[in-house]
């Protein structure tokens, strides 16, 4: 009998569906009938989460987030928040980040998943050059993920994987997911459940061609056009509109040099050595 993985993720500038690639890639050759769902672009998620609930034991959830100002993107939680309640489905969560902080995402998703009734069964967090530093010529975690990351990552989705097979799991203690130091960690949670603070943005309308390329390019589904692009309450500030306007229509007050050096500054605040770490139960 074939068991279900289901994996869930949001990924604006496409590092965390890299990564949700390599964890289906992990599974090729297994009895596993894998759902891959890319939060940003289907947006009907009720019959996936209506297949997540009718799982049980043998079958397996991962979840994917960028790390976005120290926590998961609202996208991700959402979708986990809204879920009804599982019994004996094994879950990972598994992020992607700038090579500044991994953050508080996996102990946050990590948290959330085990209220739904969740196994954790494990996570990882996969080093990726940070999506806000396209116009830099150094952008941090250049280069990542790169071939040793992606081996970690699918050597980890397949152990996962086995052992939810063989009835094998350790459940994973969300203390292991808490890592970062005491000081930074409580600074971090005090963002939980807080309104995302939206960078305000700009538009041209001399340039704007009225395209649609924000509208369709959004995960958030945030953009709309009346007649000209306008922003909603749901933006988490990814920048795919601002970065992908073939006008160069969009901006805003912060510039590429302004969000470099303040990358630069949180790199030294937080000292997080750009590594891929992987997690399962002892």
């Amino acid at each position: 009998m074939s068991s279900k993985v289901f994996i869930v993720y949001c990924s604006p500038a496409g590092t965390t569906r890299h990564a949700a690639r390599v964890i289906k890639e992990s599974l090729d050759g297994t009895s596993a009938e894998v759902f891959p769902m890319d939060l940003g672009i289907f947006r009907n998620h009720a019959a996936f989460k209506k297949m997540i609930r009718a799982s049980g034991k043998g079958d397996c959830l991962f979840v994917g987030s960028p790390v976005y100002r120290d926590v998961a993107v609202p996208p991700v939680m959402s979708f986990i928040e809204e879920m009804a309640k599982v019994k004996d489905v094994a879950a990972a969560p598994f992020v992607t980040w700038g090579a500044v902080t991994s953050g508080i995402a996996l102990w946050q998703m990590g948290r959330a998943l085990k209220e739904k009734g969740f196994v954790l069964a494990g996570a990882a967090s996969v080093v990726s050059e940070h999506c806000m530093m396209w116009r830099s010529k150094a952008p941090s975690g250049a280069g990542r993920p790169n071939a040793e990351d992606d081996r970690r990552l699918k050597k980890w989705a397949r152990e996962l994987f086995e052992r939810v097979q063989l009835g094998s799991v350790a459940p994973l203690a969300l203390s292991d997911l808490d890592y970062q130091s005491r000081a930074h960690a409580e600074e971090m949670k005090q963002k939980i459940g807080k309104p995302w603070e939206m960078v305000p943005k700009t538009v041209d309308e001399k340039k704007c061609t009225q395209c649609g390329v924000c509208v369709e390019e959004c995960p958030a589904g945030a953009v709309s056009l009346d007649p000209f692009p306008a922003f909603e309450e749901t933006c988490f500030d990814c920048f795919n509109c601002v970065r992908l306007c073939p006008e160069d229509a969009i901006g805003s007050r912060l510039t590429a040099e302004a969000i470099e050096q303040h990358i630069g500054q949180l790199k030294k605040k937080y000292g997080e050595e750009p590594e891929t770490r992987v997690f399962l139960g002892a």
